[in-house]
């Protein structure tokens, strides 16, 4: 769909911030050590287990960095294609295309459609809602390979299973399928055993992060913003982080809030927006905890497809559905805004940062220092203790004279 990319063109002339570097760095080296060492190593940014992550950044590593988000777009324009797809097992095509529009251009998304840092939430989701497509097919073992896969790409895919879950208890059968098939009714239950058992090793495997372990403090800090995020979720005009800080936010919210009151009830009697809300909240509430994170904006990916469902099932409606194109197309308008404040951040950020950042020289990784996973840590190692050359000059005040 041309509206999932054209929205964030702006992002095409973004430099590569840090973790960017980062991660492309760690993924040839490691890749270049060993082939499948991402199989063995914590690579998440929370401490978790990410193996397919890694070969997710090292596929176009070697590329200049605006074809880089150039291959980002097109995997955000896959995502919303099968989503749309998805939608169409739910409502009209009409419907659908509405809703896939509303998911396109969805604000948060400049932190996985215009940031290739953001490419393991990207690759997760693309697996989670390919998994939903088979799935509505009844293609069991396809939709848990699928599952699986998403889960191993980020482990918030486990929220597939929650979609797995409220879809069958509305399963709108799909042409050319039999609703009398046996076992067509418990089917999910495989994708759904598969994502959790992946989640299971994933954590297993790993020692999570302090910082993302629900807990008393973490659920604290998510309940002064859940509403926030909330409004977002269905009515993305505003930046929950920023509130009130900035002119945009105080203007989106004042739009947003009696948006989000209207679409709450006009839709709360149908059980098509019912089950989309569902759907997000499901999606939300595991990732609740982390929402404070840097923005978590990420965090909004899966739940805004539920929330696209809902919009498309009030877009079934003749009276109401110029009123959710008018949504979608201010939903465009705030999406395009974040595509270019992130283009624009990206350019600031790059103008500060030290010399020592910028990627090795050496094309042979196995050349590269080895201290161990360092893919975790924003920074590596190889930055805070001693560069290798090739990394820069490392510019230090020269001391003080006695």
């Amino acid at each position: 769909m041309a509206v999932a990319v054209i929205v964030w063109l702006p992002s095409l002339g973004a430099p590569p911030l840090i973790d960017e570097r980062v991660m492309t760095y760690e993924a040839r080296k490691w890749i270049g050590l060993d082939p499948i060492a991402p199989w063995m190593l914590p690579i998440g940014g929370s401490g978790t287990w990410r193996p397919l992550t890694t070969y997710g950044f090292w596929l176009d590593a070697g590329l200049g960095w605006p074809l880089r988000h150039g291959i980002q777009l097109l995997l955000h324009g896959l995502l919303v294609g099968l989503s749309v797809l998805w939608l169409r097992t739910w409502v009209s095509a009409r419907a659908a295309m509405i809703g896939g529009c509303f998911f396109a251009v969805h604000a948060s998304h400049a932190a996985t459609a215009g940031w290739i840092g953001g490419r393991a939430d990207l690759l997760m989701a693309i697996c989670a809602v390919g998994a939903l497509l088979a799935a509505s097919h009844r293609r069991w073992l396809l939709a848990t390979l699928l599952a699986v896969a998403a889960v191993l790409f980020k482990e918030t895919g486990v929220a597939v299973v929650a979609y797995l879950a409220l879809g069958a208890l509305g399963v709108r059968p799909c042409a050319g399928s039999d609703p009398g098939a046996p076992g067509a009714s418990w089917g999910w239950l495989l994708p759904a055993a598969g994502a959790v058992g992946a989640f299971a090793v994933c954590f297993a495997l790993t020692n999570v992060a302090e910082s993302y372990r629900p807990g008393p403090a973490a659920w604290q800090a998510a309940s002064s913003l859940w509403a926030p995020f909330a409004v977002e979720l269905a009515v993305p005009w505003f930046v929950p982080v920023g509130v009130p800080a900035v002119t945009r936010d105080v203007v989106g919210i004042a739009l947003a809030v009696p948006t989000a009151a209207a679409f709450v009830y006009l839709g709360a009697g149908r059980p098509g927006w019912q089950r989309g809300t569902a759907m997000a909240g499901s999606a939300l509430l595991p990732v609740l905890h982390v929402l404070p994170n840097d923005g978590g904006q990420w965090y909004l990916l899966l739940p805004s497809l539920g929330i696209a469902l809902a919009w498309a099932d009030l877009a079934e409606e003749p009276r109401l559905r110029n009123a959710v194109i008018g949504v979608v197309a201010l939903t465009a308008v705030a999406g395009t805004y974040e595509a270019v404040a992130w283009q624009r951040a990206a350019v600031r950020v790059e103008a500060a940062l030290p010399a020592q950042i910028e990627q090795p020289t050496r094309e042979d990784p196995r050349t590269w220092p080895h201290r161990g996973p360092s893919f975790c840590c924003g920074v590596p190692y190889q930055v805070q203790e001693d560069p290798p050359p090739g990394w820069g000059p490392i510019t230090e005040p020269a001391p003080a004279d006695p």
